[in-house]
């Protein structure tokens, strides 16, 4: 999609310093924007690519200092990105309705007309489908299913039997929703499997990465509340209850039974044991191990983790422990003298 800027800038609510008539194909990063794009600068180190980005205006903060042909200002660059993406760049994946010829189906299925399944795809019976899906290519629904209305599978999805997705999720490739959690009894010595008879409910507008796990419940049900995202590479282990709006970046593992509020955020390679409560609008810093309950509105960080500032006054200590090991040393010296 190609926009006038000062069409842009209406739509992104910014104020236009330069020529409203110029046309932008997309936004692009700042070090390769071509002369027809448009891009960004919501960190001050980017400013040093100024001088040399090509790009046809940039979206800056109101009160930066900068000079350049044109510019878009305003108070949250970051948000103006974002509507920028979705005007410029993205292309949306239209529905082409119809079952692809090599597509294998329960007769059981019903599939409404306004749905698309690609090739390979397995449907077991009893799965329930809603209005304009998209299964892509070698996605398997096993029975029981039920698929909202919206909702878009990627290729080579699995999704176990009974698993319930609301409307308009979106599941990358690679993914498995309601595979066994990870339940084991030790009996006179030998490792006994605890049937996992529950399964994974997702509400509406969940998106879940590429290569991700969810594990079914043992008794009762995973749930995943409406808003939510994971990253890629998350695991959710069994009974995990995920609240709504929630952000879930990269490695990120919630052991089993573990109850996650509203609003949390949790960085990349982060984690909480099992059996605990993390309340709402709850951050949990990058690598964070979380072993206690977490009360609301609470940011934690480092392992095992403690609140943020905690932590930093401890990092902080911790890199002045080379010089008081000296000082102790040269003390220790000092009183075998005397």
């Amino acid at each position: 999609m190609t926009l006038k800027l000062g069409i842009l800038a209406q739509a992104l609510g910014a104020s236009l310093e330069g020529d409203g008539s110029v046309e932008i194909s997309k936004l692009n990063e700042i070090q390769v924007a071509a002369p027809d794009e448009i891009s960004f600068i919501s960190n001050p180190k980017y400013l040093k690519y100024v001088e040399t980005t090509q790009a046809a205006a940039l979206i800056v903060p109101e009160d930066l200092d900068i000079e350049y042909p044109q510019l878009l200002r305003t108070a949250n660059p970051q948000q103006a990105m974002l509507k920028a993406l979705q005007l410029l760049n993205q292309k949306e994946r239209l529905v082409c309705p119809g079952i692809h010829a090599s597509a294998v189906l329960h007769p059981s299925v019903k599939v409404p007309a306004s749905t698309e399944i690609g090739p390979g795809v397995f449907i077991d019976q009893d799965v329930k489908l809603g209005e304009d899906i998209i299964i892509e290519a070698n996605t398997v629904i096993g029975s029981g299913c039920e698929l909202g209305d919206g909702t878009h599978l990627y290729p080579n999805v699995v999704l176990y039997e009974d698993c319930i997705l609301g409307k308009k999720c979106v599941i990358h490739s690679g993914t498995v929703v309601g595979s066994d959690g990870f339940g084991f009894a030790v009996e006179a010595g030998k490792i006994e499997k605890i049937p996992q008879t529950g399964n994974v409910i997702l509400g509406d507008e969940v998106e879940i990465g590429a290569n991700c796990a969810i594990d079914r419940g043992s008794i009762g049900a995973t749930s995943i509340g409406d808003g939510s995202k994971l990253d890629n590479l998350v695991h959710i282990a069994h009974n995990v209850r995920i609240g709504k709006n929630c952000f879930l970046t990269a490695q990120v593992a919630i052991a089993g039974s573990t109850d996650i509020g509203d609003r949390v955020q949790m960085g990349g390679q982060s984690g909480v044991i099992g059996h605990l409560q993390v309340g709402n609008d709850v951050t949990i810093a990058s690598r964070g191990g979380v072993t206690h309950d977490i009360p609301d509105g609470t940011m934690v960080s480092g392992f095992p983790a403690r609140p943020h500032r905690d932590e930093l006054k401890i990092e902080a200590i911790v890199k002045k422990l080379p010089d008081l090991y000296k000082t102790v040393k040269m003390l220790e010296k000092q009183v075998n003298k005397d």
